[in-house]
């Protein structure tokens, strides 16, 4: 099944020889080739001509809609694949620059295969010199081109040499085009560039089955985007059409399968979500959060921010609230199923009441960021997708009390935790819940909406943040606060479910690199990466077509 790329290619070619003790039990020396490529779009691979993709893909562990990161830039990107860290920790955070960097402390793949198994011959051929002096600095023999072409060539070459172990090849032409004509399949242009590396894809393949001494050796190939683009061209680093990238992790030891994020287990460290079903037998399933004596009750300022997949729901459920949902008159708020759509409800003690709803789909099987934002004595604005799409000003006064008389606030449920309408509860999954007690610019829900780490960040906001769960909790009934206020939320109930938000990252590159040369990643190197292998219990996976 051919499969689309979002994103800038890189190729990064990586051959590393292992020993054969290593893994005596196939007496096979172990190698591998990592391709990355800037500027490859997830849809790309399937409207292209992509035989040499294609032909790894086939003997792959593969997502085309793996995680990025952000920023979405090709310095991040080659920061997070090759250091197996996301950019708050690697430092890496400017476009085409590698300033800030924290390589010391997390140092490249590379400089980890050095150290490990030094008799192992690297070598690097890339388009951005940084990655060779900053991150690859270790390899044995380092080249840099100015064109793909010349990257091509020498590559062919080197893995044509006997003791060669690991050759990083960087492929930048995508991201090239994608600039200059927009990242697009419209532009015969870009898509000529991504048929062009297929035929390096291809080379390369060949090159390492005519090897003397390929019956005796196992090759992984990798091939990962480093970030995608938009379709002006114009980067923006946090859209999901730079964010989500094709990973393809190709070898004897990984499955054969389609890595899909919903038949996954759940991750340490990773970016989950927390699904909320409906019960069979009734009970209620949700998470509540106490509030009690916190600045998240009764707040005259506030924005809540959340990405939401709804299930099948009817009635009229909370979403997230504090409030006796009963009636809209009474005092507190819930952002609640309006139809196919969804709309905030808020009131006082003094029953005055507002309703403000968004016009756009919820329910369309698509993840959706819902955000408002509440200043007591002048407006409440609606968000969707990071557009505003309502607002109503506000004729509250500063003495009016807007707390609800409840001491938790609930997601899937309203502060009474029994709400019937639609029972027992709202059906969907959550993902990145935040509460801030501070009204939040257009413009910054808009640019850090896709942000994850809120906590480690720039926000400008951040000091207001009282409630931040990221959903990233694998076990338990702990919903962890990472806002640093301590209010951790509780699990109730029986139908609820885990699982990733994206199947695959980057960082998952590095750490599956290491496993393949038989190198064990030590837990004090801080790697956010999962190994991929098929005797890793926790990785559930769908067969390939």
């Amino acid at each position: 099944m051919k499969r689309i790329f979002k994103y800038s290619c890189l190729i990064l070619a990586i051959f590393l020889g292992a020993g054969e003790g290593a893994y005596a039990q196939t007496a096979k020396t172990k190698k591998i080739l990592v391709i990355g490529v800037d500027g490859i779009i997830n849809t790309a691979i399937d409207y292209a001509a992509t035989p040499g993709i294609d032909k790894i893909t086939a003997d792959a562990s593969y997502s085309m809609n793996g995680y990025g990161g952000i920023p979405a830039f090709s310095s991040s990107g080659w920061a997070t694949m090759l250091t197996g860290v996301s950019s708050d920790k690697h430092g890496v955070t400017i476009n085409k620059s590698y300033s800030g960097n924290k390589f010391t402390q997390y140092p490249s793949v590379v400089a980890r295969i050095k150290t490990g198994a030094p008799s192992i011959v690297v070598a690097s051929i890339v388009r951005t010199p940084e990655i060779n002096t900053l991150l690859n600095q270790a390899a044995d023999q380092k080249f840099q081109y100015g064109t793909d072409e010349e990257v091509y060539k020498k590559a062919a070459e080197l893995v044509k040499q006997a003791d060669m172990g690991a050759v990083f090849v960087q492929f930048s032409s995508p991201a090239e085009v994608g600039e200059q004509v927009g990242f697009q399949l419209r532009q015969a242009r870009y898509v000529l560039a991504i048929q062009k590396i297929d035929e390096y894809v291809a080379g390369l393949n060949a090159a390492i089955e005519a090897r003397t001494g390929y019956a005796n050796e196992d090759w992984d190939i990798f091939l990962a985007s480093t970030y995608g683009g938009t379709e002006s061209g114009v980067p923006q680093s946090t859209s999901p059409e730079e964010i989500n990238v094709p990973i393809i992790l190709s070898g004897s030891e990984l499955d054969n399968k389609e890595l899909v994020g919903a038949s996954l287990a759940p991750r340490e460290n990773a970016d989950n979500i927390l699904t909320i079903n409906k019960a069979s037998s009734g009970d209620r399933t949700y998470v509540r959060v106490p509030i009690k004596g916190t600045p998240l009750q009764g707040m005259n300022k506030f924005t809540i921010e959340t990405w939401v997949k709804a299930g099948a729901n009817t009635s009229d459920p909370s979403i997230i609230g504090d409030k006796n949902w009963d009636s809209g008159g009474l005092p507190g708020y819930t952002i609640c199923r309006s139809g196919s759509t969804w709309k905030i409800n808020i009131a006082n003690k003094k029953s005055e009441r507002y309703d403000i709803g968004s016009t756009k789909a919820l329910e369309d099987g698509n993840w959706h960021h819902l955000a408002v934002t509440f200043d007591k004595t002048k407006v409440c604005a609606v968000y969707q997708d990071g557009v505003k799409v309502a607002e109503s000003t506000l004729t509250y006064k500063d003495g009016d009390n807007m707390a609800s008389p409840y001491d938790y606030l609930c997601l899937g449920q309203d502060g009474t935790q029994t709400y019937s309408g639609g029972a027992p509860n709202w059906a969907g999954s959550f993902n990145e819940v935040r509460i801030w007690t501070d009204v939040l610019s257009a413009a910054t829900i808009q640019k850090y909406m896709y942000l994850r780490n809120i906590e480690t960040s720039d926000h400008p906001n951040k000091a207001s943040l009282n409630l931040y769960l990221k959903m990233d909790d694998v076990r338990g009934t702990i919903v962890k606060d990472y806002s640093g206020k301590g209010n951790n939320g509780e699990l109730v109930g029986p139908a609820s479910e885990r699982h990733p938000y994206y199947p695959i990252g980057l960082t998952d590159v590095s750490v599956n690199i290491l496993s393949h040369l038989g190198m064990r990643a030590d837990g004090s190197w801080g790697l956010e990466g999962s190994v991929l292998k098929s005797n890793v219990p926790y990785r559930l996976f769908k067969v390939n077509n």
